[in-house]
């Protein structure tokens, strides 16, 4: 899928998503960010992705462990 946002207006990001399942049953799961540029990476980071990602993996981990 892309990526973008209003922050970057016509910068887009290619992200790829691969599920794996393991031998213990568990799901793995891969997510890569292909940027245009270093400098578009170096935005996101100033903008907190990194914290946002966190949130909402750990926002998805406390969902599916009720299910």
């Amino acid at each position: 899928m892309t990526f973008g946002w209003d922050g970057m207006e016509g910068h887009f990001i290619l992200q790829t998503i691969d599920l794996t399942s393991t031998a213990d049953g568990k799901t793995k799961m891969v997510c890569t960010s292909v940027y245009e540029t270093a400098k578009d990476l170096d935005v996101m980071v100033g903008y907190g992705m990194e914290s946002g990602m966190a949130e909402s993996y750990a926002a998805l981990d406390k969902l599916l462990a009720t299910l």
